[in-house]
């Protein structure tokens, strides 16, 4: 039997750069950077009090019901995915609606869970019996135990649940834990779900925010936050003067459905993921391997999926954190899989803007690679001065217009997990 090809037909986000896709792009092609003054904890006694923060989105899921509503307060990820689900409502339930509910799954990218304790005060002492915790007592709702989505108990699953819940897709529901590839490799997972006839839906995606006490302290304390003078300059991806991230948060959905469903329900996909990769190389739990195999063993399974060569991308959204030692390992690597023609491939990280959205930072990613490829335009390192690379095209100063057929997006995460994804461009219309 043909391996099934698999297309993404649908996708969302919520950004930093804006609230839903158009607005996102919107900010890409007037080159606005966010980084604001933080807003969602008491910042005194930090050195630094800048973020790239999420705008005003309770607007969103205002008519959910008090419970949802409740545990909103608790959990910002929660929060996130809540809002991203309300954006695209109506189009994934249209969507959702033509397949049947045990061939539809859910698969996504989650960041580790930080209490706001500044917000838990009154309920500490109840969570060790977990009476007080709104995050538990929603799971319990959402968990009842019956129904066409059966899920075992953990809080840690509440985003894939609530998505499974309001959709029906009861195939299944997963959630990844992997930090910065988390939502990457829950895309590339769903594809395999898909290949392997395990279903012919799955929504993705991921949520996560660090812009809360404890992961900005521990985010500073690893010294890889750039110190922070509010003009927009903080994160330098690839810049011989690049000094550090930029904390972020985001939430994003995409949708993938087998090309069997394509054809039967003559749905008109905007791309197909002919390519992903994954490994793990396990070298230190805070920095990559010096030697780039992880990443390169990630980058090469992709490619070799997709059966392309250098030649045949026109673009690659890397992950360029702006910190010292990811960005020339992961520029290596790239060289290491392409040779010398890597030099000719167009590239840029957008993490200058949005900020590193950790586990979400995939499906924010490869949300801009797609606008990109829409629009058949490359956002630039915007700043960019000095590159560490002067031979590779690090796209700078301004975006570029170009015919985007192919494009790769890059992620690698704490404990040295590697993931890589391919798309393709649909240009003809599903018969």
């Amino acid at each position: 039997m043909p391996t099934q090809k698999v297309y993404l037909v649908d996708y969302e986000l919520i950004s930093p750069l804006g609230i839903g896709k158009e607005t996102v792009w919107d900010s890409i092609h007037q080159n606005k950077i966010p980084n604001t003054t933080i807003r969602q904890f008491n910042t005194a006694g930090l050195a630094d009090a800048a973020a790239a923060e999420v705008g005003d989105i309770s607007y969103l899921y205002k008519d959910e019901e008090s419970d949802i509503l409740n545990c909103l307060r608790y959990d910002r990820k929660f929060e996130l995915t809540v809002a991203a689900y309300h954006k695209m409502k109506d189009r994934l339930i249209d969507l959702c609606d033509q397949f049947e509910d045990e061939r539809c799954g859910v698969i996504f990218g989650l960041g580790i869970d930080v209490s706001p304790f500044e917000k838990l005060e009154k309920e500490l002492v109840s969570n060790m019996d977990q009476k007080g915790n709104p995050a538990y007592n929603l799971a319990l709702k959402i968990n009842p135990g019956k129904g066409k989505v059966n899920t075992l108990f953990n809080p840690l699953e509440i985003s894939a649940i609530y998505l499974a819940e309001k959709l029906g897709l009861a195939a299944f529901q997963k959630t990844t834990l992997t930090a910065c590839a988390a939502s990457t490799q829950a895309i590339s997972f769903a594809c395999s779900a898909i290949k392997r006839g395990e279903a012919d839906l799955v929504v993705s995606g991921g949520t996560d925010s660090i812009v809360n006490q404890l992961a900005y302290m521990a985010f500073s304390k690893l010294g890889i936050l750039a110190p922070n003078n509010h003009d927009g300059t903080a994160c330098k991806p690839f810049d011989m003067m690049r000094n550090g991230t930029l904390a972020g948060e985001a939430s994003g959905i995409c949708v993938l459905v087998s090309e069997k469903m394509v054809k039967k329900l003559k749905l008109n996909p905007l791309f197909e993921i002919i390519g992903y990769g994954n490994s793990l190389d396990a070298y230190k739990i805070t920095a990559p391997d010096p030697s780039g195999k992880g990443m390169q063993n990630a980058i090469k399974a992709a490619v070799e999926m997709a059966n392309i060569k250098a030649k045949d991308i026109d673009y690659i959204n890397l992950h360029g954190t702006g910190t010292l030692p990811n960005d020339p390992i992961e520029l290596d690597a790239l060289k290491a899989v392409f040779g010398e023609k890597v030099n000719s491939i167009p590239m840029s990280s957008t993490k200058d803007r949005h900020g590193h959205a950790i586990a979400s930072a995939g499906i924010q990613e490869l949300g801009i690679l797609c606008l990109a490829m829409e629009n058949n335009c490359i956002p630039s390192n915007l700043n960019l001065k000095k590159s560490i690379r002067s031979e590779m095209d690090l796209v700078q100063n301004n975006n570029r217009k170009k015919d985007l057929r192919i494009g790769m997006t890059n992620n690698f995460a704490f404990g040295g997990v590697n993931s890589s994804l391919i798309l393709k461009k649909n240009l003809t219309e599903t018969k």
